[in-house]
């Protein structure tokens, strides 16, 4: 008579993936707290809802922001984007840096002191970095033009 072979079913994973398993809370507390902590300040400021509202709006999300983004309007605002991040990201920042101080720095001094005369403006025309910065706000101007 036959003899039934013995079966026994083994973890798909094995013994040693088993053991890493149970290891593994221990050798990664600090970040189980610390992501579990990062769960509790998603939870109070309802991010967490937001996502899950989120995903179960699946479909009709995906419809709404489809159909919004679908104008001209918007299209239009997306290249405009793209476009000044690429201008923005050209600019040095010690330009932009430059350009900001000396923008507070002169409100601050025009606020202080009675508006200067037409001779006054028309002699600081006269200096080299008023030139260089007319010649730019002309070249500003004309690609404008060219736009129109």
């Amino acid at each position: 008579m036959a003899q039934p072979i013995p079966f026994e079913v083994a973890p798909p994973n094995g013994a040693a993936a088993d053991r890493h398993l149970h290891d593994a809370p221990h050798q990664h507390a600090d970040a189980i707290v610390s992501a579990l902590e990062l769960l509790q300040v998603l939870h109070d400021r309802g991010i967490l809802d937001l996502l899950r509202g989120m995903v179960g709006a699946g479909d009709k999300l995906v419809g709404t922001l489809t159909a919004a983004v679908d104008t001209p309007e918007s299209l239009r605002a997306i290249r405009n984007f793209i476009l000044l991040t690429k201008f923005f990201g050209s600019i040095h920042p010690d330009i932009l840096n430059g350009l900001a101080q000396t923008a507070v720095q002169g409100a601050d001094r025009e606020k202080a002191s009675r508006a200067p005369g037409m001779l006054q403006l028309l002699r600081r025309l006269r200096s080299e970095n008023s030139r260089h910065a007319i010649a730019v706000a002309l070249d500003l101007l004309e690609g404008v033009g060219k736009g129109l």
